[in-house]
């Protein structure tokens, strides 16, 4: 990590220079495996190009998609932060808050992922892929907050009922009586009213599972794609 700080931080007096030179041959071969999603190997020949050349911007810009596509989000997100920091052109940085915010939409922060795609906005107006990833991020981000709230508003509701079955003082002695002069159901018997409450409760469960599972895996594949370089 303190090796991309560095790397980043040499960016902002030579990136621009860099950029308009040859293209390093350990990038165009990393371009190839990662056209061809064999992103290991794009992985490697891209941190061997910022051996040779530690100021190449495509090379950290490309290293970045290729964690981004292994499910690294967090590393991904890392260098994709410090690219839109650097001083290149606002398209190049509006493509790297693109990607930024689908790393952090990648690792379930929807809000960092809102931010970013909206500096991602501000760059490039007309962009209609970020606009969409927007709204998608912003309605996940709405949803979360309803469950969020259902479930609390669900606990509550537990509490109360609890405190209102609880027995009143003075009542066990009344009570005790006439339950112990009710026949006891057998243990492998239940009540067809009992038996329809839990079928519902297991209905129920099964859909909130389901309804989370699919949450989460839009939260994790944005719907557009990451801008390449």
């Amino acid at each position: 990590m303190k090796c991309l700080t560095i790397i980043l931080f040499l960016f902002n007096f030579t990136v621009l220079q860099s950029y308009a030179q040859y293209v390093n041959p350990e990038v165009r071969r990393g371009n190839r495996e990662y056209k061809a999603e064999n992103f290991t190997e794009a992985e490697m020949n891209y941190r061997k190009a910022l051996e040779e050349d530690p100021q190449s911007l495509k090379a950290l810009y490309n290293l970045a998609n290729t964690l981004y596509r292994q499910g690294r989000y967090e590393e991904a997100a890392n260098i994709l932060d410090g690219i839109s920091n650097l001083n290149i052109p606002d398209n190049r940085r509006a493509d790297a808050y693109h990607n930024l915010g689908n790393a952090r939409m990648g690792n379930q922060q929807i809000q960092e992922g809102i931010d970013a795609y909206k500096n991602s906005l501000r760059l490039r107006p007309d962009d209609n892929d970020t606009r969409h990833n927007l709204a998608m991020a912003m309605k996940l981000l709405q949803e979360q907050e309803q469950q969020q709230q259902q479930d609390q508003d669900g606990e509550d509701d537990q509490q109360q009922d609890e405190q209102q079955q609880q027995p009143q003082d003075g009542d066990d002695e009344q009570q005790d009586e006439p339950q112990q002069q009710q026949p006891q159901p057998r243990p492998d018997q239940i009540s067809p009213e009992d038996a329809q409450r839990i079928l519902d409760a297991l209905n129920q469960q099964e859909q909130e599972i389901q309804e989370k599972i699919e949450r989460e895996d839009r939260q994790r594949r944005p719907e557009r794609p990451l801008r390449e370089w």
